[in-house]
């Protein structure tokens, strides 16, 4: 298909609708978020849809999702928009001023005993940026780094594939927790879930003991999982600081830790020149 110059005029602002659109399923709540009406929305979806001369979503049921080349493109518009953010925020730094957005995420253990004093410092240093934190599991976290939805993951390590560099922050004991009497070899036990990152450190401990524990309950949250130990659900493998830092701690069933996990920060390759990246790491790795 021959297209024309006119054609191949994409705008900013289409970009940011299609990424947008893209965080969910609800063209509507895109809409709002955005202020802008849904027609106007739709609209603007089906002029980008023409000028890149392909179909971005396709109807399933009352929904519409992206399609394949749909998926392409807002890659490439994250891509976008994640380097216009940056340029602005240079052109507009002054002297050793930091300005613009860092989006960082972190699992749960990172925010509520690792990180807070590395954010509250980074917050009272560089108060002109726009710092945006989320909290979730390692996976989805890495999977948001890749498609450009977070600058730096703070996730259990360690992390070694090709695009992403990682620094490992530190390495946390984990500790059995049960009832006072009982085998945890043969109890019941109450796990992160299968797909967690975690959950693969506290399997390889099974494996080197030869236990193949009952699991009759699985959480990400660790506070759920020490909240059930307490309850009597049965046995599990904690971080000391959620499982004995609660208003009702938990006691270790062994003073030894069973399994170690690392925490480690991971950030694209190709983002290393960023400033306000460099400056957090500088205070989460205390360098």
């Amino acid at each position: 298909m021959d297209v024309t110059a006119p054609e191949l005029s994409i705008q900013l602002r289409q970009l940011a609708y299609l990424a947008e659109v893209a965080r969910g399923s609800n063209w509507t709540d895109a809409a709002d978020r955005l202020g802008i009406s849904q027609p106007a929305l739709s609209q603007s979806m089906h002029e980008l849809e023409r000028r890149l001369g392909t179909r971005l979503f396709e109807a399933v049921g009352r929904r519409r999702v992206l399609t394949a080349e749909g998926r392409q493109a807002v890659a490439y518009a994250r891509d976008v928009l994640n380097t216009t953010g940056d340029l602005r925020s240079e052109l507009h730094a002054t002297g050793t001023t930091l300005h613009g957005r860092l989006r960082v995420g972190m699992i749960d253990a990172a925010s509520l005993y690792v990180l807070p004093d590395a954010i509250h410092a980074f917050r009272s240093r560089h108060p002109d940026v726009d710092l945006e934190l989320t909290v979730a599991p390692s996976t989805p976290l890495l999977d948001g780094l890749r498609i450009l939805e977070h600058d730096v993951v703070f996730v259990t390590g360690p992390v070694d594939e090709g695009g992403l560099s990682s620094e490992v922050i530190r390495q946390e004991p984990l500790y059995l927790y049960g009832p006072d009497d009982g085998d945890p070899a043969t109890g019941d036990w109450v796990m992160y879930p299968r797909t967690s990152r975690t959950r693969g450190v506290i399997d390889r401990f099974f494996a080197d003991v030869g236990w193949t524990p009952h699991i009759i309950l699985e959480s990400a949250n660790p506070a759920v999982l020490t909240q059930m130990v307490g309850l009597g659900f049965g046995w599990a493998v904690l971080p000391e600081a959620v499982a004995e830092g609660g208003v009702t701690p938990l006691e270790k069933s062994r003073p030894e830790p069973v399994a170690r996990r690392l925490l480690a920060a991971v950030w694209r390759a190709s983002a290393a020149g960023n400033p306000r990246l460099a400056a957090f790491l500088a205070i989460a790795t205390g360098a």
